[in-house]
C-alpha cells in the first residue's frame, strides 16, 4: 500500500503540477544522527576538554535546543523511532524494541511502514544512509545471504553504505546497498556457531585503551574483511557522503548520516589521535566533528548549502564504558550535570545535543527550550515538503517545524514516552514532570573497575552528580519505590518529589499502564504473537504471549537481544542457549508459548541438526542482592530434583533455596515464587540440566526479580 500511495503522489505531481511550498525550489536536508554523544560532548553544550570548532559553528549560525531527547536511551529502539515516528514500546505488536539488535536480528521495520525517507520520496527527493544501521535485515532471521533484503532500500532509501550492525559487533565489514563490500562467492562470509571447527577471519587489531570490541563471529569473506579497518571507519563513511552529495546535481536529496563516533571502540583516524585532553574519547569526538565539517564543506563546494537545512543529534546519551570513565577521570562531562548515561531512563541517557542550520531560514544564535523528541522529525519533514500525513502515517510525531524556524511562546509539545533498556523502566514526560515508575535508571548495573558498563548511582558518584537517594554510588536503603523530578526547577534531577506530590504520581503511573495496554490492544488477539516486522502476515503458527504480564521487580530477562543478557554457561555445553526456535520438530502447530521472540533453552545444538535432549550443562545469571519479595519466570520442558532445574541460590555458597522446573509439557508455564525470608541475601538464578532423554531439557524465559545487581550486564 506504501509504494502505490507514493507512485499515485508522484503521478499527480506530474500531471497537475507540484504544491506551493515546491514551487520554491525544495531545501536539501541532511540529518547526522551521532552515535554514544552525551549532552556535554561538544563546545557549544559546555565541553572544555575537547574542541568542536564545526559543530559549534552549526549552532553559531543556526539554533541549539536544549530539552531534545532521543527516542530512547537505547541505539536500536532510537533508531527505530526516528525512521518511523513511533514510540519504540509500540514496535512489534505492541511488545515493543528495548535493546540492541543481535547480529541475526531480521529487519525491525515493517517494510509497509512509513519512514522518513518514504516522506522525501514521495516529493522527488534522493535518499541514502550513510553509517550505522543496526536494525536487521532480511525475515525471521539475518542468515547473512546475499542479497541482504529486505534492509534499507526497501524503507525508502535509495542507496546504503556502511556498518551492518555496529563497530563494536560482527560482522566487520562493510555493506554496500544489498551487498558486502568486497563479497566472493568462493569466499562466502559464514556466521560460525559455537564449537565451529572453522576459525573466524581475521580483524584489525586495536589497543586495550580503545575499549570493548566484541570477538569476530564470523568465517570466510577474507576480501571483505580487510577492507575495513577500524581506524578507518569515520574517514571512510565521511568520504563516501560527500562525494555523494557532490554527484546530485538538481534534484533536492535527503541525507541520513548514522555516524559510528562516539560508540567504542574509540578508533579515531591517526591525524586525530592524541589530539583532546581526555583520552580516546574526546579524540573520537574529534573525529566527528572533522567529519561534520566534511559534510558543510561538501555543500558549499556544491553551492547547495544556502538551501539546505541541516539537523544535529545524538541517537542517545554518552556512555561510561572504559573510554568514557578515563574521559570523566581526566575533567570531561560526558552528559554535563545530568544524572544519568546511555541505556538509564535518567536525563543523562536521552536528552542529547540537538542543532538545526538552514541559512536565511534560522535564525542565528539561536537557543530554544522547547521539548522535542526525535520521533518529531518524520512529522516535521512532511510539514517541510508541504505533505499531510494521516493518523496512522503521523503516528507519535509531531510537526515542530515551526519550534525549528520560528519564535514560539507555546510549547508544541507537551509530553512524551521514554523507554530505557528495562520494561519496568518506561517513564512519561508531562510538562516539567518526569515521572519514572521504578528505582534506580533501569540502565547498565555496572560499578566495579573491570567490569565493561557502569550505570546507575554508580556513575552519579563517579562524576559528582547528586541525588538525594544515592550515597557513596548506591541506592539509600529505603528508598522511594517510583520517581518524580520538577525539570523546570531541578533539570539534573536532585530532588526525587515522589512522595510530595501522590496525586501526580498516581495520575502519571496510570497513564503509562494505559499506553502500554493501547499499544497491544486491538493488534492481536489473546495467546497470539504479531508476527515479526517484515515477515509475511500469516506465516506459521501464533505464538502465545503474557504480554499483559507485569515483571514483579526491576531485574528482567526476556533475552530478547538474541544474547545471553550476561548470563553464563559454566558446565557443559549448549550449541544455541538462547533461540529463536518457537516449537517442538514434532509440534510445530503448538509453539512454546514465550514470552517474545527469543528463550533460554537447553535443547537447540545450534548447528542446524535436530532438537536434542542430550545436551547437558549449567546457566548462571548474574548475580544480585534480593530486594523485593517475588521472583517469577516461564518455563517448560522436565523436572527433576536432583538434575534437571530453575534455582535461586545463594551466590557464595551455591547453596540452593528453591527449585521448580517443567510439568512434562512443551508449553511454558508460569512460575511466582516467594522470596521473602532471603531478602537481602546475594542470590542468582541458575538453570541446570544433566539429564538426557526424555523430556531432559528446559526452555526457559521473562525471569524477572526485584534486587541490585552486584555484576552487571555489558553492552551488545
Amino acid at each position: 500500500m506504501k509504494s502505490v500511495c507514493l507512485n499515485l503522489f508522484l503521478s499527480l505531481s506530474l500531471v497537475f503540477g507540484t504544491s506551493a511550498a515546491a514551487e520554491e525550489k525544495l531545501p536539501n536536508v541532511v540529518l547526522i544522527f551521532a552515535d554514544d554523544l552525551g549532552y556535554g560532548d561538544l563546545g557549544c553544550y559546555g565541553a572544555t576538554k575537547l574542541k568542536t570548532p564545526h559543530i559549534d559553528k552549526l549552532a553559531a549560525e543556526g539554533r541549539k535546543f536544549t530539552d531534545a531527547h532521543s527516542a530512547s536511551a537505547v541505539c536500536t529502539p532510537s533508531r527505530y523511532g526516528l525512521l518511523t515516528g513511533e514510540y519504540p514500546f509500540k514496535a512489534n505488536g505492541g511488545k515493543g524494541l528495548w535493546g540492541p539488535a543481535p547480529v541475526s536480528s531480521p529487519l525491525l521495520i515493517d517494510t509497509e511502514t512509513e519512514t522518513i525517507a518514504d516522506v522525501f520520496k514521495s516529493s522527488g527527493y534522493d535518499t541514502a544512509v550513510f553509517g550505522k544501521w543496526h536494525l536487521g535485515f532480511g525475515e525471521d532471521r539475518n542468515e547473512w545471504k546475499e542479497p541482504l533484503r529486505p534492509g534499507p532500500q526497501d524503507l525508502g532509501f535509495d542507496y546504503y553504505f556502511g556498518m551492518p550492525v555496529v563497530n563494536s559487533a560482527p560482522p566487520y565489514v562493510y555493506v554496500e546497498d544489498d551487498r558486502i563490500v568486497g563479497s566472493d562467492p568462493d569466499d562466502p562470509i559464514v556466521h560460525l556457531s559455537k564449537g565451529s571447527k572453522q576459525k573466524p577471519t581475521a580483524i584489525t587489531p586495536i589497543p586495550p585503551e580503545a575499549a570493548q570490541r566484541s570477538l569476530n563471529q564470523f568465517g570466510g569473506a577474507v576480501e571483505a574483511h580487510k577492507l575495513f579497518n577500524d581506524f578507518e571507519v569515520g574517514t571512510t563513511l565521511a568520504g563516501k557522503a560527500t562525494d555523494w552529495i557532490k554527484e546530485r546535481g538538481e534534484n533536492p536529496f535527503f541525507l541520513y548520516f548514522s555516524t559510528t563516533n562516539v560508540h567504542h571502540p574509540f578508533t579515531p583516524a591517526k591525524q586525530f589521535q592524541g589530539t583532546s585532553e581526555c583520552g580516546p574519547y574526546g579524540d573520537f569526538v574529534h573525529e566527528l566533528d572533522w567529519i561534520v565539517g566534511e559534510v558543510m564543506k561538501s555543500l558549499e563546494e556544491s553551492g547547495v548549502d544556502d538551501n539546505t537545512l541541516v539537523i544535529f543529534t545524538s541517537d542517545n546519551g554518552g556512555m561510561f564504558n572504559h573510554g568514557g570513565r578515563r574521559a570523566a577521570e581526566l575533567g570531561h562531562k560526558i552528559n554535563g550535570d545530568l544524572l544519568g548515561s546511555k541505556f538509564g531512563i535518567w536525563e543523562g541517557g536521552h536528552r542529547v545535543p540537538f542543532i538545526a542550520w538552514w541559512p536565511g531560514k534560522i535564525e542565528a544564535g539561536t537557543v530554544s527550550d522547547q521539548l522535542i523528541n526525535s520521533v518529531d522529525l518524520k512529522a516535521s519533514f512532511a510539514a517541510l515538503t508541504d505533505q499531510e500525513l494521516s493518523a496512522d502515517q503521523q503516528k507519535d510525531s509531531i510537526n515542530m517545524l515551526p519550534a525549528l524556524t520560528g519564535d514560539l511562546d507555546k510549547p508544541l509539545r507537551t509530553e512524551m514516552f521514554m523507554t530505557p533498556n528495562k520494561q519496568s523502566h518506561m517513564s512519561l514526560r508531562r510538562g516539567k514532570w518526569m515521572y519514572i515508575p521504578a528505582k534506580s535508571d533501569g540502565g547498565f548495573g555496572g560499578s566495579k573497575p573491570g567490569q565493561h558498563a557502569w550505570g546507575g548511582a554508580a556513575v552519579a558518584n563517579l562524576v559528582n552528580t547528586p541525588n538525594n537517594e544515592i550515597e557513596d554510588g548506591k541506592l539509600k536503603p529505603g528508598a522511594a519505590p517510583a520517581q518524580l523530578y520538577d525539570l523546570e526547577a531541578d533539570r539534573n534531577q536532585t530532588q526525587n518529589l515522589y512522595y510530595e506530590h501522590p496525586e501526580v504520581t498516581q495520575e502519571m503511573d496510570a497513564a503509562i499502564k494505559a499506553a502500554r495496554k493501547e499499544a497491544g490492544a486491538g493488534q492481536q488477539k489473546p495467546g497470539e504473537q504479531a508476527a515479526a516486522p517484515g515477515r509475511a502476515k500469516g506465516k506459521g503458527p501464533g505464538l502465545a504471549t503474557y504480554d499483559d504480564f507485569e515483571p514483579v521487580g526491576d531485574i528482567r530477562y526476556s533475552f530478547e537481544t538474541g544474547t545471553l543478557d550476561e548470563w553464563k554457561i559454566t558446565e557443559g555445553k549448549f550449541g544455541e542457549a538462547v533461540t529463536a526456535v518457537p516449537s517442538l520438530t514434532r509440534r510445530k502447530s503448538e509453539p512454546f508459548a514465550r514470552h517474545g521472540g527469543h528463550h533460554l533453552s537447553t535443547l537447540v545444538p545450534g548447528d542446524g541438526g535436530p532438537l536434542s535432549d542430550l545436551q547437558t550443562g549449567v546457566l548462571q545469571s548474574p548475580s544480585f542482592k534480593l530486594v523485593g519479595g517475588k521472583a517469577s519466570f516461564l518455563v517448560s520442558g522436565g523436572f527433576n530434583e536432583r538434575g534437571l532445574y530453575v534455582a535461586l541460590v545463594e551466590a557464595e555458597s551455591g547453596g540452593v533455596l528453591i527449585k521448580e522446573g517443567g510439568a512434562r509439557d512443551h508449553k511454558m508455564r508460569r512460575i511466582e515464587w516467594d522470596v521473602s525470608k532471603w531478602k537481602g541475601q546475594t542470590v542468582r538464578f541458575e538453570i541446570v540440566d544433566r539429564l538426557e532423554g526424555g523430556w531432559g531439557h528446559l526452555n526457559v524465559d521473562d525471569i524477572s526479580v526485584e534486587g541490585e545487581l552486584v555484576s552487571a550486564p555489558e553492552e551488545k
